[in-house]
Order: C-alpha cells, then structure tokens, then sequence
C-alpha cells in the first residue's frame, strides 16, 4: 500500500471509511471504530486458558489505541465465549462473520474448536483465523495441503515443534532413561505425545503412551497403566482440567516425584492444587518470555489491570498474537485477510525499525508503517517469525520448582529450539 508523504493522518477520513467496511460491516464511518472479533474458551475445559488468554489481548488492545490505533481509530474486541465445545465455537464464529461483519477473527485457544471454526467458518468465508494458542498440527497439514491459503496463523509452536523439545528436556536435561507419556487424547495431545515419543526413543530413552479423555469421571486406571512398567518420571501433556487429578492420583500410588509440566499445566497455580512441595526438583516447559524488560512491563500492566500476576503460559503469546495482528491490520490496509497474513509475517522478519510492546513503541510502529516503512517487531515472548503456514517460532522457557514454587530455569532461544527440531524432529 502506497503512502503520500503527508502521513496517515491526512488519509484519516478515508481510510476511517474504508476500515469501517473493510472490518466491521456497516459501523458508522464516525465512530472511527475497527473491530476485530474475539472468540475464546471462557467456560469449559479451557476456561482457565481462555481467560487469561483474553485479559492479555486485551491489554494488546489498550496498548494500540494508546498508541492511536489502527489508521487513528479504536480497536473494539466483539467478544464470543466457545465454551471449548467446537458445534458452538462454529456457530460463534458464524455470528461474528455474518451478523457483526468482521473480516479478523482471535480465537479460539483450544485446537479442537479452532480447527471447527476454520472449516466451517472463516477459510471459506475468506476471514483471517488468529489462535493465540492452538498448536495442533493439524493446521500445518492444511496448510500445506494448501486449505488455509494465508488465512490462518498462530501465536504459540506446533506441538510437531514442541514434541522434540519437550523430549530433549526430559532425556538430555532431567537426564531421564524411562518415561510414561500421559497426553489428553485430542488434537493437541495425540500429535504432541507421537512427536514427542518419537524423539525421545530416537535420543536413546525408553517411553510409553497413555491417553485419557478430559471428561473422564475418574483417572485411577490411567494413573495404573502408567506406572505398570516403573517408569523413572511422568511426562504430562494434559489441561489444567483432568491432568490435575492424574498427578494427585500419581502422588497418590506411588509415582516418582519426578515430572515434566508442558505448556497449560506448566503454572503454579497448577503445581499449587496437583502437587506443591511434592514435585520438588520436577521440571517444566512453556512457550513464554520470563527474563526481559518487556516481560516485566507485561507482567506490572496485568497486575495493574488486574490485580493478580499472570499465570498461564500462554497469556505472552496471547498478548503477542492480538498486537502483531493489529500491526499487521494497520499495515495492510485491506480487507483482505491473505493480505493482513503477508502483512504479519512481514513485521515479524528481520529487518527494519525494531519496536517493543509499548505503547511508545506502537506509536512508532504506526508512524513508521503511515510513512511506508518497514517495522520488525519484537514482543513479550522475544523475536517471533511466522512461516509460509501459519506456524510461529518462538523462544521457549524451561522451569524447576523448589519449594513448592515453580521457577525459572533457563530460556532456549529461537535458534536453539530451531536446531533441536532440526535434529530431532522425525
């Protein structure tokens, strides 16, 4: 998109008129409002998820407008519930489409609804799908099908990623020889824990597969089968609902106190109602920043707006993925959302002015983008890329806990956790 040397604020009015029906259908030209569609878990399963997930996009939200907005207009969230059940995160969705007009859609967290909200909604609709945390490879599969066709992208690495990592610190950090893997049997879990299998025994170590079902009314014969051959330590690949009654039951029956908590079970509130003090000198992974100045500026904002810290992994990439798809709704300019996907993968390669998540640095960003130039912007979670698929790379924080309190231990960066799926992705 050309830029006249005046700056966007002397192409306010039309670009206010072409935003408006460009992302809201029918919203007033003088409201200057661009709305974007927000659909989360925040009942269900994932409730705990989807919460967090949306008090961080909506911190993304806070910083743009301060910062002047998309094109000098407010970003409004239409905020829908999924309630982690895919039939009605289809028919939210169509209600966005169809009755609110909006060409973006955030959400939903869960791979399950996110998947049924693609299908049957948006890529047919031709409607951008943004998922703060979806890591199903299901969608990498569709993309290289060529199903999505830059319509749908991601704030959180495919568990086809992650498997390799997660087993790499199991084997070569914990230094563990014997696992049982225990994965929520959905599309999050059964990727994640083949990945993740497949990786382990090729680094020399020895694992089994136990799936369960997040509405199970009792988990004692999962807990049975996983300790059937002794194992050393527990791999949990799970939601925060069902996995935190496995490890009780872990606990419970004997089970090493030797853990690994990926990513929504990696959290102190977790550890605080499954374990405590009992999972001493267990280990933890999650894609998220911790050891930053924009971290710390996050984490004072959300407890500002909140009155609590932060404490789900994804809450970072939540924040991340709501700001690069504002920035990159400012720089398309369109309602195209293939155009709005180029523009997001654009911001987030190297190269060009670098800009942080504040609102200063937002500022910048969108005079920068008025006088048509190229912006690389680095956020809460670190330097960030998006590839021709959707799929994000990311930093990823590994975490012990001591004491009853998970803490940090180290963070893998983009490179390192790219050289670890390169070497060890099957």
């Amino acid at each position: 998109m050309k830029h006249d040397k005046h700056g966007h604020r002397a192409r306010l009015t039309a670009l206010a008129a072409g935003l408006s029906l460009l992302l809201t259908a029918g919203a007033s030209q003088a409201a200057c409002k661009v709305n974007i569609g927000v659909l989360l878990a925040l009942t269900g399963s994932m409730a705990e998820i989807g919460q967090d997930n949306l008090r961080s996009a909506k911190l993304a939200i806070k910083d743009v407008n301060d910062a002047g907005g998309i094109h000098g207009c407010t970003v409004a969230p239409i905020i829908y519930d999924s309630q982690t059940e895919p039939m009605v995160a289809v028919n939210q969705a169509k209600s966005l489409v169809d009755l609110k007009g909006v060409r973006v859609v955030f959400g939903s967290n869960s791979s399950g609804t996110t998947i049924a909200e693609l299908r049957s909604v948006t890529a047919p609709a031709k409607v951008l799908l943004v998922s703060p945390s979806a890591a199903s490879t299901s969608f990498t599969k569709l993309a290289k099908e060529g199903y999505t066709k830059g319509l749908f992208y991601r704030g959180v690495m495919s568990v086809g990623d992650e498997g390799p990592v997660v087993a790499y610190v199991a084997r070569h950090m914990a230094g563990w020889k014997h696992v049982s893997i225990v994965y929520v049997n959905n599309a999050f879990g059964v990727t994640y824990a083949q990945e993740t299998i497949k990786a382990f025994k090729a680094m020399g170590g020895k694992a089994r597969l136990i799936p369960y079902n997040s509405d199970q009314p009792d988990y004692q014969a999962i807990v049975t089968d996983a300790l059937r051959d002794k194992p050393q330590a527990l791999v949990l690949l799970a939601h925060p609902k069902g996995g935190q009654a496995i490890l009780r039951d872990w606990l419970q029956s004997g089970g090493p106190q030797h853990v690994l908590l990926a990513d929504s079970v990696a959290t102190q509130q977790f550890v605080d109602k499954s374990g405590g003090k009992l999972l001493d000198g267990s280990w933890s992974i999650k894609d998220a920043a911790v050891k930053s100045p924009w971290y710390a500026l996050y984490r004072k904002n959300f407890i500002t707006a909140y009155k609590r810290t932060p404490h789900i992994p994804y809450d970072t990439n939540s924040y991340d993925a709501m700001a690069i798809t504002l920035l990159a709704m400012d720089q398309a300019g369109t309602k195209d959302a293939r155009k709005i996907f180029a523009a997001a993968r654009e911001i987030t390669a190297p190269g060009g002015l670098v800009v942080h998540p504040t609102p200063t640095g937002f500022k910048s960003a969108l005079e920068a983008i008025a006088r048509g130039k190229k912006i690389h912007y680095i956020g809460v979670t670190g330097a960030l890329s998006i590839d021709q698929y959707g799929d994000v790379s990311n930093p990823v924080v590994i975490g012990r806990i001591k004491g009853g309190k998970l803490d940090y231990y180290r963070t893998l960066g983009v490179d390192e956790v790219n050289s670890i799926v390169k070497h060890h992705k099957l």
